[in-house]
């Protein structure tokens, strides 16, 4: 019987000493548990006792607003990149004596274009006693067929063309 004592009692032993590590674990793993939850709970309160969850609703909320707000500047953008195309962006002045007794350079002509090189010569020629203006449409850099340009109007249009 000794040997059967002895054998049946460090079994016992053993297993009381497993038994003694094991609730040593779970006592463990809870103090660790119980410190990552208050940990977690401090981590989730955020400043001024906000969520990390509503501040990330917050958050993700400014970066639509954010969005929102870069798209409809990319539309006004394109709107005024499109009108640009079409608005007066160079122009060119060149003062003349259109008559060699004037003497005064009184006399003017602008061009006035777009990027695609429309728009119109705005002439006035100066006499001492008179003076006439005239208007030239231009279209893709030239002159209608009929109308003739002088040499200052084509001064002034290539002018304005090289900005």
């Amino acid at each position: 019987m000794s040997g059967a004592f002895t054998s049946d009692f460090l079994l016992h032993a053993a297993g009381g000493f497993l038994i003694l590590i094991m609730l040593g674990l779970i006592i463990n793993l809870y103090m660790e548990l119980s410190s990552i939850k208050s940990r977690y709970k401090r981590m989730m309160e955020g400043s001024e006792g906000e969520s990390i969850e509503q501040m990330l609703a917050a958050h993700t909320q400014a970066v639509n607003d954010v969005s929102d707000q870069q798209q409809k500047m990319e539309r006004k953008l394109s709107s005024l990149e499109e009108l640009l195309k079409s608005s007066i962006t160079r122009v060119a002045v060149i003062h003349f004596d259109a008559f060699e007794k004037t003497g005064q350079g009184l006399s003017w002509c602008v061009a006035m274009l777009d990027r695609n090189d429309n728009g119109v010569i705005f002439s006035s020629i100066c006499g001492q006693e008179s003076s006439r203006s005239y208007v030239k449409p231009i279209e893709d850099g030239r002159v209608a067929s009929n109308y003739k340009l002088t040499r200052e109007e084509e001064q002034a249009l290539a002018q304005a063309m090289r900005q």
